[in-house]
């Protein structure tokens, strides 16, 4: 391997390690989110950079421990705050790694800046729904943070090993391009699976009676829609095993997000309604479900880059296969799990 080989696989293989951390810490940011939301813990602590206003007057990355751990209210709405300062600095290396990037990918690395404009947005919704006071703006945070984290999941699929290989493997085989199905059905069932979300944190945020009956409803709707996309991706399995995978990842998903649901629902009535006092049950479950349906909808995103992905690739691998006489035997690619 020559010089700038290697270096074009360090920067790659350094884009991919950020990719990740974004991602991966965006998950445990859309957790904490969860957590607050269920204690109902949006307020409590006042300020966004400086906090407790003559109180302390504290720099947000200063804040005083004894402050932090002085209840499960503050402890989870900081160590959100602090999360997000986490996602925010990876997401400013990520762009770094894709500028420095030899040859510099145009898609990847405009991707890599709306993943950071939008960690950037999504954190001043935060803040200002703190400095307003405003439930308008804590609605509009918990639902535009499934779309961010939906934006970063895109980011980790370009950045994997697989979607550059699918090209020089010729995957899916010439004579089963035609298998492929079609990215509108997971672009339909993202859309409905974000919409479930909506309404899921409609009902979070509000506890309306109206909203929750739509969420009841409109789950049975995304249930059919989610276990359409995974039948027909995981009939894909001759043509494309990366897209079959892909289809038994939605239907694992989708099994355990409405385990957690009605957990969830079965926690809260228990419990006494949305009024009453929050249970570790009822905060485990629906945190739990806040992230699955966002890992649902992640899922559903990815399933439609793949399809659109490998249709790019068989037609050019039409237009270079050999005629018949000309074809040598040879092994389908497979990703790596």
């Amino acid at each position: 391997m020559n010089l700038d080989a290697a270096n074009e696989a360090g920067s790659a293989l350094w884009a991919r390690r950020l990719a990740w951390g974004v991602w991966i810490s965006t998950a445990v940011l859309v957790a904490f989110g969860g957590v607050i939301t269920t204690l109902r813990a949006g307020m409590a602590i006042d300020g966004w950079w400086v906090l407790d206003r003559g109180n302390g007057d504290h720099f947000l990355l200063l804040y005083p421990l004894e402050k932090w751990f002085a209840n499960s209210g503050t402890f989870s709405e900081h160590t959100h705050r602090l999360v997000g300062v986490v996602v925010g600095l990876l997401s400013i290396g990520y762009v770094v790694a894709r500028w420095i990037e030899r040859p510099r990918n145009g898609l990847k690395f405009k991707l890599a800046v709306a993943g950071l404009l939008a960690v950037c947005a999504q954190g001043a919704v935060g803040g200002f729904r703190v400095l307003e006071n405003s439930d308008n703006l804590a609605f509009l945070h918990g639902a535009l943070a499934q779309l961010v984290f939906a934006l970063l999941g895109v980011n980790v699929v370009l950045s994997s090993r697989d979607w550059d290989r699918v090209r020089l493997a010729g995957e899916p085989r010439t004579s089963e391009a035609g298998a492929l199905p079609s990215a509108r059905v997971a672009w339909i069932a993202a859309a409905v699976i974000y919409a479930q979300t909506v309404l899921g944190a409609w009902l979070r945020h509000t506890g309306f009676e109206l909203a929750l009956a739509l969420h009841l409803v409109f789950a049975a709707v995304a249930v059919g829609v989610v276990l359409n996309l995974s039948r027909t991706l995981r009939r894909a399995a001759p043509a494309a095993p990366l897209l079959e995978r892909a289809g038994r990842r939605l239907l694992h998903l989708l099994m355990l997000q409405l385990s957690l649901g009605l957990a969830t629902l079965l926690a809260i009535v228990v419990s006494g309604g949305f009024k009453a006092e929050v249970t570790a049950l009822e905060t485990i479950t629906a945190t739990s479900h806040v992230l699955i349906g966002a890992l649902l909808l992640q899922q559903a995103v990815a399933g439609a880059l793949w399809i659109r992905r490998l249709s790019s690739v068989a037609p050019a691998v039409a237009r270079q296969a050999p005629s018949r006489s000309e074809q040598t035997p040879s092994l389908s690619w497979k990703a790596a799990p």
